[in-house]
């Protein structure tokens, strides 16, 4: 049976911490009911008629639904869905994030550094979908009607960009690098149309409070010049849109490099431009993979999985991409190579995350890897291993 007692305790937390005026924000997520189109709920300090109220966002799959909740009557509220429907919470305060964990009937609570520093102002609120800042962006890329709504064809793309915040949220709380550096470079190489360029820098910029500047890299004039038309529109100043090509971009320093949906090698051209720059963090979504497939030739009985076209391709995305994972953890990066985003939304849905921690002692092991999987599938070479001096082409 549930200790709902120390549920109770906990929540006491979030009074104490809006007394001491130290409470930021709380986050309540993993719903116990996998198939429920709710999947977290938001709170912050609002004023509501001159009184201090939670603003409760819960979200859901592909809208937001906002209510005001007395502080007093809050508290309970909160207790409830702890009890009922999530099993994890976050109480972010300037002094300490505090956290709980339910598993069962089994709750466990335990503290972490702060993730903010100051708490953001207690200013005038309306019941709203989304934070001003978002729903901003959201409408000028033509995700949200006039009214805030989300247009019908584009409940995916949000789910999209709400996932990638997810992650990025998680990324930030565990990198203690990035959360001392005093201004962020981050570089989304090959933007597009921006879509989670803009969802990132309003994340660290906006959600988490820092200094950042964001730079997205782009080819196509019209892209460039929309990017910094909307950024200009909904007061984003420190992104900005660029013209340029991956291969030839120079980056001297970057402290996140993104390159989500670059095509074929350009992929490899943003990882190796984030490892030369030792990028803190590197975030890959690669898209299609033909110089790895044009090279498959694997001896039997591995010979039947490239007989075909089908299962062919989905080889050599696991090879380009298993090769691309381990040489980020020779060049010293924490690598995870996990499902974006499912396949009904979307079907480029790998994503490569490494983050940097400097210790190249196993390089050699990694390598000796690269070069067995190679062996095994006929290739002669990676085009990341080019790039970075590791292939040496031998003589017929």
């Amino acid at each position: 049976m549930m200790d709902t007692d120390r549920i109770k305790a906990w929540t006491r937390k979030v009074t104490e911490s809006i007394e001491a005026n130290t409470f930021v924000r709380l986050t309540l997520s993993q719903n116990r009911d996998a198939g429920s189109s709710l999947k977290k709920v938001l709170i912050r300090l609002a004023l509501i008629k001159k009184a201090p109220c939670f603003s409760v966002v819960f979200r859901h799959d592909t809208k937001d639904i906002t209510k005001n909740y007395p502080v007093a009557a809050g508290t309970g509220f909160i207790e409830q869905l702890l009890a009922e429907t999530f099993r994890f919470a976050r109480l972010f305060t300037t002094r300490q994030d505090f956290i709980l964990e339910i598993k069962g009937a089994k709750i466990r609570s335990r503290t972490e550094k702060p993730t903010f520093k100051t708490r953001p102002e207690l200013t005038h609120d309306k019941p709203k979908n989304m934070p001003a800042s978002e729903t901003g962006y959201l409408r000028e890329l033509d995700i949200l009607d006039g009214a805030g709504r989300v247009k019908k064809d584009k409940g995916d793309k949000l789910k999209q960009i709400r996932k990638f915040v997810e992650i990025i949220d998680g990324l930030w709380r565990k990198n203690d690098r990035l959360s001392q550096k005093d201004t962020l470079e981050v570089f989304d190489m090959g933007a597009g149309k921006g879509y989670l360029t803009f969802a990132l820098y309003d994340f660290l910029a906006n959600q988490v409070g820092r200094k950042t500047r964001v730079t997205g890299v782009e080819l196509r004039d019209h892209l460039i010049q929309k990017g910094n038309d909307i950024a200009r529109k909904t007061g984003f100043e420190g992104l900005s849109f660029v013209k340029g090509f991956i291969h030839d971009f120079d980056l001297p320093r970057a402290d996140i490099l993104m390159a989500l949906h670059a095509c074929d090698t350009a992929t490899d051209d943003a990882i190796f431009k984030g490892i030369r720059a030792r990028a803190e963090v590197i975030i890959c979504a690669p898209c299609c993979h033909k110089q790895i497939r044009k090279q498959l030739h694997p001896g039997p009985p591995l010979d039947i999985l490239t007989q075909y076209g089908i299962l062919k391709e989905r080889q050599a995305e696991m090879v380009t991409d298993a090769i691309r994972a381990q040489l980020l953890e020779a060049f010293g990066y924490e690598t995870k190579v996990f499902e974006f985003i499912s396949t009904e939304h979307t079907g480029k849905n790998v994503m490569i995350v490494g983050q940097y921690h400097g210790d190249t002692s196993r390089k050699a092991d990694f390598l000796v890897k690269v070069a067995a999987l190679k062996q095994t599938f006929g290739i002669e070479y990676h085009y990341l291993e080019k790039l970075l001096g590791l292939y040496v082409p031998t003589d017929d």
